[in-house]
């Protein structure tokens, strides 16, 4: 074998690498559970959990959601009893959602079914907003 034909067989071999990294540049590296959709600015991290899939969205400067999903998770909106400013209740997209605000101003946000809880410190209305509209992209999948 030649020269020419070794640099033709490294070349190729680093195209492809780089085919390989670029085809996945746009996929996040950790997705978040149930296809949630982040408002600009947000990232996902996956915790290690014990029994339930736990892990947290947050921004720079911003709020934290964590979650725990799974069959050991619980309902954490509905477990809120003597200390709930207030608890709604809704539909959304089919799905039941369970809201739930303490008075230390933590957001619940619980998919009965879905045994899926989120949860976040809130401060203000923008961050109640920031919450809902991140949260209420989740779409529970069988294994999530």
């Amino acid at each position: 074998m030649n020269i020419q034909s070794v640099l033709v067989i490294a070349a190729l071999a680093a195209l492809g690498m780089l085919c390989n990294v670029f085809g996945h540049a746009g996929e996040p590296a950790d997705p978040a559970p149930g296809g949630i959709k982040l408002l600009p600015g947000y990232e996902h991290k996956m915790q290690q959990g014990i029994d339930t899939r736990v892990g947290k969205v947050w921004k720079e400067g911003g709020i934290t959601i964590n979650y725990d999903i799974g069959k050991m998770a619980g309902d954490y909106a509905r477990s809120q009893k003597d200390n709930t400013l207030w608890r709604k209740h809704q539909v959304v997209c089919g799905r039941p959602v369970e809201l739930a605000l303490t008075k230390d101003r933590i957001l619940y946000v619980t998919f009965p079914e879905a045994k899926a809880n989120f949860y976040s410190k809130v401060e203000s209305e923008e961050d109640i907003a920031d919450v809902l509209l991140i949260v209420l992209t989740y779409t529970p999948t069988e294994n999530q």
